[in-house]
């Protein structure tokens, strides 16, 4: 079995700063390292004119001995496994491979902890493989805020009660504040600097403990089905309404006073870097809030019911800016994006697709299943009857003209999110004995 646990550090002034100075060589490594794999697609694409392979180095371009491909186009390209047989290198080992080169002619690389710098390329490998095989988005070039973590693997760190050692840093302190069960052995390592500090995700593993099987349709005795919102978080098919209690909303006063309070600072000075500090923790304690409030939310569904139906919705295309519009001149004229934000900023407030995923990662623990299903006209039609009309539906309030049926909007779609996951699924009705509720107001949780 694996899980996760975080710790919060606490660094000497000394280890800080080398760990700040890692993740600037870092950064500058794995742009390198995305370049060349970008240069060499290129190259195998559109070959450079001339008998090289790479007009910067020169080298020659020979079948037998030139690295071009679509992946890499540094170091040798060819290995010898255990049996003698030479195969060609991925991508990764062969960035690998040239790593001792880039540290001569790099020499500020060898204060790096070699595994760290490793574990660097294996990021940028994992987000190519999730880029052709899961469809993900092509991997960009990192700013120095997007990315503030390195990695060890696993077998390397130690944790010894509050401390924990780690290669090239040495024994950095930490706030203990969840025990390691025991049975349970340190995995891979990362190190995190956010606007607070440091932090520590260690991963666990217990081979003792098996992974809990998930429950199969023909299993499933309750089904909830969720539909999220802006003004109620969840509505849940029982009736039961969860609050959103809109934590950016909260402080935007503050932090709009913070912005301003930043943007009349001495550009370079030190007191400008303070004051987006102060607006940085401003942002984290927001991020915390909410984190901690969907754990509690996944938690509660989870305990309601066996399968969770949610919808399947494209959440980066609903908060994605309207297309300008221009008139016969061709002078642009409003579309509509200024009333659309404070829509975008309560759904990304809301963060509907973090609470999908903890929903999923408590119901892997649990054995739970959870699903997705298309939304399309689920507000719209009477989950008794199933006639769908638009104008079956007035703001929050839901009245069937066929059948007459009055409930909440939201509560009638997750009704018909899960009648239609259960159907996707192949539940049967009969075999399920649902779960009941009360309809009511928007509480926070118990």
């Amino acid at each position: 079995m694996l899980t996760a646990y975080c710790y919060k550090l606490n660094p000497s002034p000394r280890q800080s700063q080398t760990m700040s100075d890692w993740l600037d060589r870092l950064r500058g490594l794995y742009n390198f390292a995305l370049r060349e794999r970008i240069e060499a697609y290129e190259q195998v694409k559109a070959p450079a004119m001339g008998d090289f392979c790479r007009l910067d180095n020169q080298g020659e371009c020979c079948p037998l001995t030139c690295s071009v491909s679509k992946s890499a186009s540094h170091a040798y390209p060819w290995k010898v496994d255990k049996e003698g047989n030479h195969k060609r290198r991925s991508a990764f080992e062969m960035q690998c491979a040239s790593l001792p080169d880039m540290k001569e002619s790099r020499p500020w690389y060898k204060r790096v902890n070699a595994q760290a710098t490793q574990q660097t390329l294996r990021q940028l490998d994992t987000a190519f493989k999730n880029f052709f095989e899961h469809g993900r988005g092509y991997p960009a070039f990192k700013r120095r805020s997007h990315f503030r973590s390195f990695s060890y693997p696993p077998g390397v760190a130690k944790l010894n009660g509050n401390r924990a050692y780690v290669p090239s840093i040495g024994w950095l302190r930490f706030f203990n504040s969840r025990p390691i069960p025991e049975g349970y052995t340190v995995r891979t390592v990362t190190l995190r600097r956010k606007a607070d500090g440091w932090y520590m995700s260690v991963r666990l593993e217990n081979k003792a403990v098996p992974a809990i099987p998930t429950l199969q349709p023909s299993e499933v005795k309750t089904v909830l089905g969720v539909d999220v919102g802006v003004r109620k978080l969840a509505a849940l098919s029982t009736g039961e309404m969860i609050a959103n209690p809109r934590f950016a909303q909260q402080v935007e006063r503050r932090k709009r006073i913070r912005q301003r309070r930043s943007s009349r600072k001495v550009k370079g000075s030190k007191n400008r870097r303070k004051a987006y500090q102060r607006l940085a923790r401003l942002d984290q304690t927001v991020a915390q809030r909410r984190t901690d409030y969907q754990w509690k939310v996944a938690n509660k569904l989870n305990r309601q019911a066996q399968c969770l139906i949610f919808e399947d919705l494209n959440i980066k295309g609903m908060v994605k800016r309207c297309k300008p519009k221009q008139d016969e001149t061709g002078n642009f004229i409003g579309n509509g994006q200024a009333a659309k934000s404070g829509l975008n900023k309560a759904i990304l407030d809301a963060a509907w697709g973090e609470l999908k995923q903890k929903s999923m990662a408590v119901a892997a623990k649990s054995g739970h299943l959870v699903w997705s299903t298309n939304p399309y006209q689920s507000s719209q039609e009477c989950s008794d009857c199933h006639f769908v009309s638009p104008t079956n539906r007035a703001g929050e309030k839901f009245l069937c003209e066929s059948c007459g049926k009055l409930d909440d909007a939201d509560t009638n779609a997750s009704t018909n999110l899960r009648l239609r996951g259960m159907v996707e699924l192949g539940i049967s009705l009969d075999a399920v004995a649902g779960v009941l509720g009360k309809l009511g107001k928007s509480t926070p949780l118990e």
